[in-house]
């Protein structure tokens, strides 16, 4: 009888543990980052066994300390040879301990739900928010730059992960664990610097008319912000143009990149822009602070027009480094020279940096980059 009543109170301790925000009263914020979709399989081990929880199936049991691999079955999800579940498992280590998720060669904190779709298993990670922090700084700015600047980013990047809360929910998870939303690594790549500004900042946020921002941000802003209208064709009021002289030594001040016509060509026919034969390219319009709005491209069939942030993006980011660029064509070779990386919107980390080296404080720096918003605790 005891043993009975001793394995039914440990499967309620897992039920619990591993029920997430539906089943228990949640005193922290909590986000789902995109790891995997469309996969056959996963495999996931940790250092303590795995508490497995059958949402569907309501039921829950330990595997032991080892690699288990998780297969899309035809109705959910399955341990090969060894058990069935239902299409939503959710997983989590004895002891709050690292999941590794061996396909992304990474360990994780938190929850890993498998999601069986269609397509495959979803794999996601769920977690509160200033864990996922932790696993976001060091792949985001370089930690061992001064302090200020380093928790100007972790307020950025908090703000910017409530205010993406939703954004994929129609694939199972709020954001993804790379450029589409904030690059995040798990307790991988975790530093003990960047947690340190995480924990220094834990729970500030950038307001605007008391919402949480689109905390946009970049490398290097060349010395002038970018409007945010100008990128992605929204005018958020505070996302505007600003001064930025503080990027000195920032190894992105001045670049240059020569490209052959023919190869950049090649990645527009790619990207879906019909041009044959490309002889010409110019800067059609700029921005007030002088980034490419308009590129001009010639070719054999005519002329055609689109946004230097569209030539950047099917060219490549980090091929043509910002739209703060001049451009001329000579013996088959487009020459770009330009200034900054990245789209210029929002706070600069070099910028910070440099501001940083003088002396400001982050919120300082933030309300710098950020136009008319509170640092405030939320």
């Amino acid at each position: 009888m005891r043993t009975r009543v001793a394995r039914a109170l440990a499967l309620l301790g897992l039920l619990v543990a591993l029920r997430g925000p539906e089943g228990t009263a949640q005193t922290v914020q909590r986000i789902r980052v995109g790891l995997l979709v469309c996969r056959p399989e996963v495999v996931l081990s940790a250092d303590t066994p795995l508490r497995v929880l059958d949402v569907q199936g309501d039921r829950a049991e330990l595997l032991s300390v080892g690699a288990w691999t998780f297969r899309a079955s035809p109705d959910g999800v399955e341990v090969p040879g060894v058990t069935r579940y239902g299409a939503l498992v959710r997983v989590q280590a004895e002891g709050d301990r690292p999941v590794r998720v061996e396909d992304k060669m990474r360990s994780y904190r938190g929850v890993i739900e498998l999601r069986r779709t269609e397509a495959g298993l979803t794999v996601v990670n769920e977690l509160e928010v200033e864990a996922y922090l932790y696993g976001v700084l060091k792949l985001e700015i370089n930690p061992a730059w001064p302090e200020e600047a380093v928790k100007a980013q972790a307020v950025a990047a908090r703000t910017l992960a409530l205010a993406s809360l939703g954004r994929f929910s129609r694939e199972g998870y709020d954001v993804r664990d790379n450029t589409d939303s904030q690059v995040y690594g798990g307790v991988t790549f975790e530093d003990p610097r960047a947690t340190a500004a995480v924990d220094a900042t834990r729970g500030l946020v950038l307001l605007h008319s008391g919402a949480p921002i689109f905390a946009a941000y970049h490398a290097d802003s060349g010395g002038r912000t970018e409007a945010s209208e100008h990128v992605w064709g929204r005018a958020y009021p505070y996302l505007r143009s600003v001064d930025d002289p503080y990027t000195a030594g920032s190894p992105y001040e001045r670049w240059t990149r020569s490209l052959p016509l023919s190869q950049l060509e090649a990645a527009l026919r790619r990207g879906g822009v019909a041009i044959r034969e490309l002889r010409g390219l110019e800067v059609a319009e700029t921005s007030p602070s002088g980034r490419a709005l308009t590129v001009r491209l010639a070719g054999a069939d005519g002329v055609v027009e689109l946004t230097g942030h569209r030539l950047r993006t099917l060219v490549g980011p980090d091929v043509i480094r910002s739209t703060l660029f001049q451009v001329r064509v000579r013996e088959g070779m487009a020459e770009f020279e330009g200034r900054g990386w990245g789209h210029g919107v929002g706070l600069s980390q070099w910028g910070a940096r440099g501001m940083a080296l003088r002396g400001w404080d982050f919120v300082r720096i933030l309300q710098h980059y950020y136009t008319g918003v509170q640092v405030t605790s939320r």
